[in-house]
């Protein structure tokens, strides 16, 4: 059970990262080029937060119920111990509250530039603190 939702956590962080790049550029691009926020924007949005989400609950039940490594954490400290079940949870649930917050406030923003900044400004910091939470060089790019 645990190897299955190991490779759905793995697969689904290209779907965040690839959902998190087309709904920042698109961010991006209609705040410099004072776009209308679209529906396309909005469905953008939705999807991203919708894949953050169904990452969370993956990660949540990996580390709550299923991992090895939050069981290992008073037993066996340590640097990958401590990034695991500290430091990767930390940035990925900051991050989640960062993008939903943001896609939050761009919904109600007032104007469509401000809607776009809104976006922009939050979804790229998300992406930087996902981007620090994920170890690309010492995990596997897919697992099978």
């Amino acid at each position: 059970m645990y190897s299955l939702f190991l490779i759905l956590h793995s697969w689904n962080r290209w779907l965040v990262l690839l959902a998190l790049l087309a709904t920042l550029g698109r961010a991006y691009w209609g705040w410099l080029a004072r776009r209308p926020y679209l529906p396309t924007d909005r469905r953008l949005g939705s999807l991203l937060t919708g894949l953050l989400h169904v990452q969370l609950v993956l990660g949540f039940t990996l580390y709550f119920a299923l991992s090895p490594w939050t069981m290992r954490r008073a037993a066996a400290p340590g640097a990958t111990v401590q990034f695991w079940s500290v430091t990767h949870i930390s940035l990925m649930l900051t991050a989640i509250v960062v993008a939903q917050l943001g896609q939050s406030l761009a919904r109600r923003a007032a104007t469509d530039a401000a809607r776009h900044r809104w976006s922009a400004v939050s979804l790229s910091l998300a992406m930087g603190l996902i981007l620090l939470g994920i170890p690309f060089a010492s995990r596997p790019w897919f697992r099978w």
